[in-house]
């Protein structure tokens, strides 16, 4: 996800960052909650997923040959942040087709950011789409079942002076039967069911989320950042 936030933000990979000045280790808990699994990176004392601090990402990004300002800290964390936020809720819409005896948590990530998917690849070959400038796995746990979903990040325009819209492209990876039969019924719920009259009745409900806003539409959406 640093990358994605990175990205928005307009850095490049350069060489040198700037030097070390005090930043906040303050570190916000999300609304993801979190498996059993507890990286290096988590202090294991929250059940939900913790974000990095403004100290933290700054090292971080240093150590990957990022080229960071301290300044713009604040900003950059704050954009991982709500990508990530906006990732979570578009899996649970995905979710919502399944309804589980416990809530759903995520089990551990990937970032994947020169593997493009199939998907991305085949938009791509057929001029419908730029590559996403990053990829995630996400595997998230079902009531004990580990479900895998794709997520392709894409920049939108460029606006001067603001940083740039991320566009999720969010979906269950095709590795399994259920995985292919939630895309095909999401797409059912898209593009068929609004013209039937029985709408609802065959294949389930369509995904929902209470938060969903018009920037969300068919398995995408749009997190436009907020600058300071």
């Amino acid at each position: 996800m640093m990358r994605a936030a990175n990205h928005a933000a307009g850095f490049t990979v350069r060489g040198s960052g700037a030097a070390l000045i005090n930043l906040s280790r303050d570190r916000a808990v999300s609304s993801i909650p979190k498996g059993e699994f507890t990286p290096e990176h988590q202090t294991g004392t929250e059940d939900k997923w913790e974000y990095p601090s403004e100290d933290m990402y700054f090292k971080a990004m240093k150590r990957k040959g990022w080229a960071p300002k301290a300044q713009q800290m604040k900003t950059i964390v704050a954009i991982h942040n709500t990508v990530n936020e906006q990732s979570w809720r578009e899996v649970l819409k995905w979710e919502s087709f399944h309804p589980s005896k416990e809530p759903v948590k995520l089990k551990k990530f990937m970032g994947k950011p020169t593997e493009y998917s199939p998907k991305a690849k085949m938009m791509n070959v057929l001029g419908w789409s730029v590559l996403p400038f990053d990829r995630h796995d996400w595997v998230v746990d079902r009531d004990g079942k580990e479900v895998r979903y794709v997520i392709d990040f894409y920049s939108g325009a460029a606006t001067p002076g603001k940083p740039l819209s991320v566009y999720l492209d969010v979906r269950p990876a095709l590795d399994s039967v259920e995985g292919v039969v939630d895309r095909l019924r999401w797409q059912f719920h898209e593009k068929i069911a609004p013209f039937l009259p029985f709408n609802g009745a065959m294949f389930g409900r369509k995904p929902t989320d209470s938060s969903a806003s018009k920037n969300d539409q068919g398995g995408h959406s749009k997190v436009t950042p907020k600058s300071d």
